[in-house]
């Protein structure tokens, strides 16, 4: 055997080998033949029997609205009579458009799903498996193909790994080849068509039908998105528009089987929502037990076993319905998609023409990067799967007797025992006893919660509101029912499954608002392009191999010029952009940084704005407690503050304070210790005094000796009332009430002339010093008062003309590790703000020691008058009231300069907010605000929103509790929480540190440069070895098959893999990454690169041309086929060695540190690589000829000498043609001299002007056009 082959012989012309197929009158294709013509009749007639159908029948789809989603609920049977939806308007447009087929729905929300139902027939469920066989049909035909292609070929080294074999089936190379392109284009025009259309395949073989009669429906949902990308290229807009033009609606689909309860009641499941079939309508399932507290008290009863089985049927099992997908399915959703049937359709023609073990190392990759994708996608379902599946017994009241149940089976209005160290299994209000839990894995937040029953009283229920210290929310854990081992605590169901607080927050990650990032949009038109280009070269390369006049029949140069279509439309490009990502998840890992979407981090790296909370967040979790100041009155003086009074140091602090301190507060204990909020915790025991929990009757505490008090009624603290309030009843028999708050509402709550009149300015003193300050105020409600009279008063009623006692004063240190957090983020251009629900003083003084505001920045606070106008006075001379209040009409003209230059920074409270954010005077404001104070929950929300709203990319970071709807609400949020999975913000620091956020946006950054330096990589690829490819038609040569593993294997797949392991940078640079694939950093680069390598490469070709010893291939004695003996020549090894360094020299180039990533020699692993692959290429190319060098067909080798093994060669000499020298040393040098000098080129054009100081001056002069504000 030499060194090609020279076998088989082809079955054609050899007399003992049997040829199966002659031609396609044979019997073999006619059954082919025939079994396509039968199932294009069969799949016609069902069209034809379908079309009558529906022109028989009238169905149209049922369209549900935003609105008529659960609001209003029917108290008979829990559904909401809002859920019910009639079939559309049959007057409407879409009236004209086939039964079945998907209607637009309106963007603006008007419309929100639309259901279609249909119905198996047996003659279409035949027709559509007729379909699938078809499908497996076209794979058996290519095995069949190419098993003809390579029966008996010979194996006998690297230029002879089974090329060809004897045609057994169809005879010949020629038949074989026509063949192949028929079947090649019927099945990618198959699979395309079914890929395109996956899902709704199936229901073209089934028939539309009332909802009643279907075995499945077909649901369109509007896409929720937001699109992250405002400043955009033009062609962007164009594609939007074009977009907008053809999809006025763009969303979702899913098909779903319709499922039967065991009394017959057809439902389906659509993002975890029930929706139940009832005629020709649906209802979307939700109960609720009641409306006003006295509703639940109601249940104590429990429900009979018959209400129970009802409302199960109704609601469904108490889950969340999510599911881990099987491994066949992932795989199948995976690959079943038109990107990798175009790569299996193009590695198909790389099977068929001889590259056999390319194709398959090629294939490989494929397989390598969808596993990728494969293992992501399912280690986050896993990861999903351990917060949604949980399953435990409950104590249930069930037709009057107590049973243990499956937590499965409990239903809205069920009552059940509650039980220490019990993780809920659904939202339960407690109607007897109390509990103390742990809500960290909710909220995030670590602090022991105190939970009490709930008043009987016909106060609306609001889980969220006035019902939060009443209820148990699903997925917290009790630490500890009733105050003592006997106690019992009952509560009854509210919420089971996904309507539950973890099922809604599990739905924000289980089906997620659609975020499009600017490379999302981009990469279309980058595929378009690059098509565009493909087929440039597809014409180009025609030409160019009828030029050469090689032997060679139209269906190999149809095949040739197919391979640059492959190569530039490369299969990992959508694997490029995520690849730097999933590093960046495993290094935040190792920092104790979770996440559970990967695609987050990379909008990370493109924040501007980044929300703090303040307490627990930049302040340490713990408060100290200072002690109070109170207010005095002495004899015919009007009240003063006294001095300030310490406990610790054993000051008197009077009857009324010390009595309001000791039971003004919702402390609890576990065990020896006090639980409950930190504020509280630390006064009660700053007090010194012992809490008795009531197990049957009141809290008591007392001071171990003579004073002692009664817990007659405790309201909670309210975010929105900013404060809480209790009834005592002292040992005398006397009720006094204390209320505790903000010193700016006990201003409103208190009688004027119990108030000192530098009130606000000792509070406001205090604040702006870093206390943390409250007020407290009293009120006396006499003697022989009847308790149910007394637990009746009205908490409005309760909490007015309050007598003032004292301010109490709390110091709320800054973590050690703030500081330098700030300054990092405001040194990387991102502009932190303060959201706290403390007042602007604390606020203002924690702002200044963070470094948030700079020392010399003057900070005018808004808020709300006398006259309910918002006005703005500077916070320096806010305490002493040496100030005269500005409108904001007056800020914006008398200070407009100063803010716009950073000297002047705005603080507002939540009631001034509410207001100005009714006009566009607050969208004008909110980049020069710096501290929003005074923030409930909804309007930490609101601000959040309102920054994205701007076009801003924003962060939250908090510690969970209050925060946990503005880290939902911003593109990433980032809790403090020790739980590895929160499922409250996209990420989760366990170190609960702000020093998170600095590592987070360093990554995001880092894992974004990093996946546009693949990105790139892969584009210069296709753009490389295009012209390659051009290359070698016009000579009419293929290099070897070792220069091919050394491309497709050792480049694109070890040094792509290397790129991916760089590193960030530990500091923030005053830039973020481009997130656009069609930028002019992007485009600069690869195209610079690309045009130099083109000089060098021209200049290597007229290198070689002028070369005395140079002979040109005699390309017309060749045969394309044989493309394995195409590579014996000069031609070869110049384009070869030249172009092949200068790709992977490009893969250095990208890769260079930036300001985003460390320097390029941290990556060992890529350097080492690069640097072992140049110098094994140097010596290949330099080294004399020898068994080593001929692996890669080095022209060091003499191919035209006597005796060749070339058969080109052979018959150039047969022809007339001399003999001719190998490539010296000297012109070997030379051009290993002249491929430096292009790599050095390469270096400096990437590292000077694409990211050095000409990039930076060009930056300078030309900014991108978006937001300015100050940092």
């Amino acid at each position: 055997m030499g060194r090609y082959p020279d076998g088989p012989t082809a079955c054609s012309a050899d007399p003992s080998c049997r040829v199966r197929i002659h031609s396609l009158r044979d019997v073999a294709p006619i059954i082919i033949f025939s079994f396509w013509g039968f199932v294009v009749l069969a799949c016609s007639i069902f069209q034809l029997l379908r079309w009558w159908w529906v022109s028989k029948h009238s169905f149209k789809p049922v369209i549900v609205k935003k609105a008529d989603l659960p609001t209003n609920l029917d108290k008979g049977t829990g559904l909401s009579k809002a859920a019910k939806v009639a079939h559309a308007d049959k007057n409407k447009k879409n009236n004209e458009s086939e039964v079945g087929e998907e209607v637009l729905v309106n963007m603006e929300g008007e419309w929100e799903i639309q259901i279609t139902g249909y119905k198996n027939s047996a003659f279409g469920e035949f027709c559509f498996y007729l379909c699938c066989i078809v499908s497996v049909h076209w794979i058996a035909l290519f095995i069949l193909i190419l098993f003809d292609t390579y029966n008996k070929c010979e194996v006998g080294g690297i230029d002879n790994l089974c090329f060809y074999g004897n045609h057994i089936i169809f005879g010949t190379y020629d038949f074989n080849a026509t063949v192949f392109f028929v079947v090649w284009w019927l099945a990618a025009i198959w699979f395309a068509l079914w890929v395109a259309n996956k899902g709704k395949v199936h229901n073209w073989f089934r028939l539309p039908c009332q909802l009643s009669e279907a075995n499945v429906v077909y649901v369109w949902a509007v896409d929720q998105r937001e699109i992250l990308s405002v400043n955009v290229i033009l062609l962007v807009h164009v594609v939007r528009r074009i977009k907008n033009g053809f999809f006025p609606a763009r969303g979702h689909y899913e098909i779903i089987a319709v499922q039967c309860t065991e009394n017959g009641q057809h439902w389906f499941l659509f993002q975890g929502h029930r929706y139940l079939i009832c005629g020709d309508s649906l209802e979307r399932t939700h109960f609720q037990v009641g409306v006003f507290m006295s509703d639940f008290h109601k249940c104590n009863g429990g429900l009979t076993t018959e209400e129970a089985e009802k409302r199960l049927e109704l609601v469904g099992p108490n889950e969340i319905p999510f599911k881990v997908e099987t491994l066949l399915y992932t795989i199948s959703a995976e690959l079943f998609t038109l990107f990798h049937v175009y790569q299996l359709l193009m590695y198909l023609l790389w099977f068929w023409n001889s590259y056999l073990f390319v194709a398959t190392l090629m294939s490989i990759i494929v397989i390598l990067s969808a596993a990728i994708t494969i293992y992501t996608r399912r280690h986050m379902q896993l990861t999903i799967a351990k917060i949604t599946e949980y399953v435990t017994e409950a104590e249930v009241l069930r037709s009057g007797t107590w049973v243990t149940l499956d937590s499965r089976n409990l239903v809205p209005g069920d009552l059940v025992k509650v039980r220490s160290s019990w993780l809920l299994p659904c939202d339960l209000l407690i109607t007897q006893g109390s509990c103390i839990c742990d809500e960290s894995g909710l909220t995030g937040e670590p602090v022991p919660v105190q939970k009490c029953f709930a008043p009987n009283s016909l106060d609306v229920y609001a889980p969220e509101g006035n019902g939060i210290r009443h209820t148990l929310f699903s997925g917290t854990t009790i630490l500890q029912a009733g105050a003592s081992d006997n106690a019992v605590v009952q509560a009854v169901v509210t919420a089971t499954g996904v309507a539950t607080s973890k099922g809604e927050l599990l739905s924000a990650i289980l089906y997620p608002e659609k975020l499009l990032f600017k490379y999302d949009e981009e990469l279309p038109i980058v595929v378009t392009l690059l098509l565009l280009y493909a087929i440039v070269c597809f014409t180009i390369s025609i030409i160019f191999q009828d030029h050469t006049g090689a032997q060679s029949i139209w269906v190999t140069k149809w095949n040739y010029c197919m391979a640059i279509i492959n190569q530039i439309m490369s299969p990992l490009l959508p694997v490029a952009l995520e690849v730097g990502q999933l590093h960046a998840v495993e290094r935040l890992k190792k920092r104790g940084i979770y996440c559970l979407n990967p695609k987050r981090i990379a909008i990370v790296g493109k924040i501007r704005v980044f929300c703090f909370d303040k307490t627990g967040t930049l302040t340490k979790e713990g408060l100290d407690f200072l002690g109070i100041q109170n207010s005095i009155t002495i004899t015919g003086d009007e009240p003063s503050f006294g001095p300030l009074l310490s406990l610790g140091k054993g000051d008197d602090v009077g009857t009324l304070s010390r009595h309001g301190l000791a039971s003004c507060h919702a402390v609890s204990k576990f065990g020896a210790k006090y639980v409950g909020n930190e504020v509280e915790v630390k006064m009660f025991q700053a007090v010194g005094w012992e809490l008795e929990e009531g197990t049957d009757g009141p809290d008591v505490v007392h001071d171990g000796m003579t004073e002692k008090l009664k817990i007659v009624k405790r309201h909670e603290f309210d975010h929105a009332r900013s404060t809480m309030s209790v009834i005592v009843e002292d040992t005398a028999g006397a009720f006094h009430a204390y209320c505790k708050g903000s010193f700016e509402k006990l201003q409103e709550l208190s009688s004027q002339d119990s108030l000192p009149k530098d009130y606000l300015e000792v509070a406001r003193s205090h604040a702006l010093s870093g206390c943390y300050v409250l007020a407290l105020g009293y009120r006396s409600l006499g003697s022989g008062v009847a308790l149910d009279d007394l637990t009746a008063i009205h908490r409005d009623e309760l909490e007015k003309d309050l007598k003032f006692i004292a301010l109490i004063l709390f110091r709320n240190e800054l973590k050690p590790e703030s500081r330098d957090a700030i300054m990092a983020l405001k040194e990387g251009e991102v502009r932190p703000v303060m959201v706290t629900g403390d007042n602007a003083q604390c606020g203002h003084y924690i702002a200044k020691e963070c470094g948030m505001v700079a020392s010399h920045v003057q900070v005018f606070l808004g808020d709300i008058g006398s006259d309910y106008r918002v006005l703005w006075v500077p916070m320096d001379t806010y305490a002493d009231g040496t100030w005269s209040a500005l409108t904001t009409q007056e800020l914006l003209q008398q200070h407009g300069k100063g803010l716009e230059g950073g000297l002047i920074e705005l603080a507002i409270t939540g009631k001034a907010f509410n207001v100005l954010r009714t006009t566009e005077l607050m969208e004008r404001l909110l980049l020069f605000t710096r501290i929003f104070a005074r923030f409930t929950p909804t309007d930490k929300v609101l601000a959040a929103k309102m920054h994205r709203d701007c076009g801003l990319i924003v962060g939250m970071c908090g510690d969970g509790g209050n925060d946990c709807g503005a880290l939902r609400i911003s593109h990433a949020g980032i809790a403090l929480s020790e739980a590895e999975a929160s499922v409250v913000s996209h990420f989760t620091s366990k170190d609960k540190s702000v020093t998170s956020v600095v590592d987070l946006i360093c990554e995001g950054r880092g894992a974004l440069h990093t996946s546009f330096a693949c990105y790139k990589f892969l584009i210069m690829y296709g753009l490389m070895f295009s012209v390659f490819k051009l290359y070698c038609y016009w000579y009419g040569i293929i290099v070897c098959q070792m220069d091919y593993l050394f491309i497709d294997g050792v480049a694109v797949l070890i040094l792509g893999y290397a790129m991916t392991r760089s590193h960030p940078e530990n500091t923030l640079a005053k830039a973020r990454p481009t997130s656009s694939l069609l930028g002019p950093i992007n485009v600069s680069s690869v195209l610079g690169i690309w045009l130099i390598n083109q000089l060098f490469l021209i200049g290597a070709m007229i290198l070689m041309e002028n070369y005395p010893g140079y002979v040109a291939w005699p390309a017309k004695f060749s045969h394309g086929a044989s493309w394995w003996t195409l590579g014996d020549n000069w031609e070869s090894t110049v384009l070869f060695f030249t172009m092949y360094l200068q790709f992977i020299t490009s893969a250095v180039a990208f890769s260079f540190g930036f300001i985003f990533r460390k320097h390029i020699f941290h990556n060992r692993l890529l350097v080492g690589c690069y640097g072992g692959i140049i110098l094994l290429m140097s010596l290949v190319l330099l080294l004399p000829s020898s068994g080593f060098t001929a692996l890669w067909h080095v022209a060091s080798e003499q191919f035209n000498r006597p005796n060749t093994t070339s058969p080109v060669w052979i018959a150039y000499q047969e022809h007339g043609g001399s003999i001719s020298s190998a490539m010296p040393f000297d012109f070997r040098l030379k051009l290993l001299l002249l491929i430096f000098g292009g790599l050095a080129t390469v270096i400096i054009w990437q590292k000077i002007l694409i990211e050095g100081p000409i990039a930076r001056a060009f930056s300078y002069k030309f900014p991108t056009r978006q937001l300015q504000f100050w940092m």
